[in-house]
């Protein structure tokens, strides 16, 4: 463990937020990144040096005024990440602990940063405290400690490396991409993300996890490696030995309704969660079952057999991830 003071006097201090909006290039509109319904994220900075990445990191700190709420979560979070090793395409914690902040300190506006006065008040440079920071093969002494540092008024936090890819939200939604599907991600593409996530959710559920929150916003693509990234799992549920088939079912229809009907049309599914800082009742309280939605574009651009998979998706037809890899899988070897 080490100790440590935060604020821009000191080694480390918070910069502008990670998780509120993020402006959209040339365009005249802003998308959200990373809003969270028990966190803040903030880029961490130290003056001292680079981190051991030679990245920027990202601090996610529990919001002090829904302890309650988020403390449960936090601690399904580092259970997760300490239950699944390191596997490409799920970003890594590099580090947790607890914020002690100081009685004066006061938490910055949460509004979209377009300008520099705007990400000035919406930074997290005023926010000063103390640190206690445990590495990633400390967790199990950062969980033992967690009840006991909350009671006494200390805030866990993450640290994870920060995403420099573009999240799939960017180049799918059909809002921002304006329907120029082709100008970003092209269908064999679409086809391989899916199945690259497929492949990490059957992962995360034979470890005993299964993500729940599968908003696009979650999912980068690095286009120089053709790899997707997932990221945050702060509504995650770990359950090793314990997951049910119908609880894999969920998740898998979760995932075909928001991420799968997202990337394949630019839009999810009718009915299904908003994007937003979801709760996991939001989640739990779901549908069961989706209708997929074609307009024109859409209609063009995929074939019969791929709006076949998609409502079978939606219908809840597959059991595991691996069945719908295979399937994902065979749709793509009719498009090369």
């Amino acid at each position: 463990m080490l100790e440590s003071k935060l604020g821009v006097k000191f080694d480390h201090y918070l910069a502008e937020p990670l998780d509120t909006w993020l402006s959209a290039g040339l365009h005249d509109f802003a998308v959200p990144e990373a809003a969270g319904s028990s966190a803040r994220v903030f880029l961490f900075k130290n003056t001292r040096s680079v981190s051991s990445l030679n990245k920027d990191l990202a601090f996610k700190v529990m919001r002090y005024d829904k302890r309650s709420y988020a403390a449960p979560l936090f601690k399904q979070e580092l259970l997760i990440m300490q239950g699944l090793e390191a596997k490409p395409g799920l970003t890594p914690m590099v580090g947790s602990g607890f914020l002690k902040t100081i009685e004066q300190t006061r938490w910055p506006v949460e509004q979209a940063p377009l300008t520099k006065s705007l990400e000035l008040e919406s930074s997290g440079l005023q926010i000063n405290g103390e640190l206690l920071t445990f590495d990633s093969s400390e967790t199990d002494t950062m969980l033992a400690e967690f009840d006991q540092r909350l009671n006494a008024d200390w805030l866990p936090f993450l640290v994870f490396e920060r995403r420099w890819e573009d999240n799939l939200y960017l180049l799918c939604d059909a809002g921002y991409t304006r329907g120029a599907f082709l100008k970003n991600l092209t269908i064999q593409q679409v086809l391989k993300i899916a199945v690259q996530i497929c492949e990490l959710l059957q992962y995360a559920h034979s470890a005993g996890a299964v993500y729940r929150d599968h908003k696009l916003l979650h999912y980068y693509w690095n286009d120089l490696r053709q790899q997707v990234i997932m990221i945050d799992w702060n509504i995650g549920l770990w359950s090793p030995g314990k997951l049910t088939p119908e609880t894999i079912q969920f998740d898998l229809l979760q995932f075909s309704s928001r991420a799968l009907h997202h990337l394949f049309t630019g839009r999810q599914a009718p009915g299904s969660v908003a994007v937003g800082p979801n709760r996991p009742e939001d989640i739990e309280n779901a549908p069961r079952r989706y209708k997929a939605s074609y307009p024109y574009d859409v209609q063009k651009r995929l074939n019969q057999e791929e709006m076949h998979f998609l409502e079978r998706a939606l219908n809840g037809d597959f059991m595991t991830a691996d069945q719908m890899a295979d399937a994902l899988k065979q749709l793509l070897s009719k498009r090369l």
